[in-house]
């Protein structure tokens, strides 16, 4: 005898930024923030000035990323930060700071308000991320 499982799914909205940067509204440490989705990012980061401004602590060890077209950038992790995504706790996610001033500089060049980070493909492959462009949605697993 078979058992079926019944996913529980949660349908994200989707930006089209005029940079045609993709970003989603999320919350964190409460407030609610604008993230880029970058399915090709293996972790999810925040910008290191903006969590200063959120008044998050950061763990001491420092370590380096690197990121394609980009040098070796300075790294630290986020002791706690409360990330939200639609109702999905990603508390637990890491989440690691590095400066993402150039990208924001990127986006205010073609008119679009700054991002706080991106999620990255660790978020995406766990909650099997499904990005339906046609509708402007992204649906996430939750069970």
């Amino acid at each position: 005898m078979s058992r079926k499982i019944r996913e529980t799914f949660v349908l994200v909205p989707l930006i089209r930024e005029k940079s045609r940067h993709i970003t989603v509204r999320a919350r964190l440490a409460g407030r609610p923030v604008r993230l880029i989705i970058d399915t090709g990012a293996g972790g999810s980061i925040m910008d290191s000035a903006a969590a200063a401004r959120y008044q998050l602590k950061l763990r001491s060890r420092s370590s380096k990323a690197v990121g394609v077209g980009a040098g070796v950038l300075s790294m630290s992790s986020v002791a706690r930060h409360g990330l939200t995504l639609a109702g999905i706790d990603l508390s637990r996610t890491s989440l690691h700071t590095i400066d993402l001033s150039h990208v924001n500089a990127g986006l205010k060049k073609a008119e679009v308000r700054p991002v706080v980070g991106v999620i990255g493909a660790d978020v995406l492959w766990r909650y099997k991320a499904v990005i339906d462009y046609g509708k402007g949605v992204m649906r996430l697993s939750v069970r």
